[in-house]
């Protein structure tokens, strides 16, 4: 009786092993901080629409993040919450004096998985760049964001 409780115990935490496959990353598009004495920002929502306010203007659109959500059981509700491991994004190869931020990020709290115990996870999130006399250097900037799916 007591292998057949290991045995089962192993099966269980083989066959519901989850997976999260990452298929794209946030990206806010190219923009252009054209004032950096104004505070502003760019919204790319999970939906994929992007919009600016103050001094930033998009010149090339960007998309939300995209997670799949693989080996859950089929028909419940995964529970998602995240948290910015560090809201200042870093430039790729320098320092840089001219802060972003990414201030929110902008998702469902709960999706539903399907027959094959899949979901889809879009994330959209809010970058604000604060008032200050120094300019953006151009390059890429990066953060980490941590997902907990829970059902």
């Amino acid at each position: 009786m007591k292998v057949l409780f290991v045995l089962l115990g192993l099966f269980f935490s083989w066959c519901c092993q989850a997976n999260i496959v990452r298929n794209a990353d946030l990206n806010f598009g190219t923009i252009i901080v054209a004032d950096p004495s104004v505070a502003s920002s760019v919204v790319v929502s999970p939906g994929g629409g992007t919009s600016s306010s103050g001094s930033i203007h998009v010149i090339k659109k960007g998309h939300p993040a995209e997670l799949l959500l693989e080996s859950f059981p089929a028909g419940v509700y995964l529970n998602i919450s995240t948290d910015l491991l560090n809201d200042q994004l870093a430039h790729s190869n320098l320092i840089t004096e001219g802060k972003l931020s990414v201030t929110k990020l902008h998702h469902s709290a709960r999706v539903f998985t399907d027959r094959d115990g899949r979901a889809r996870l879009l994330i959209g999130g809010t970058l604000q760049s604060q008032a200050s006399a120094a300019l953006y250097v151009d390059g890429q900037y990066a953060t980490t964001v941590s997902v907990e799916v829970s059902y």
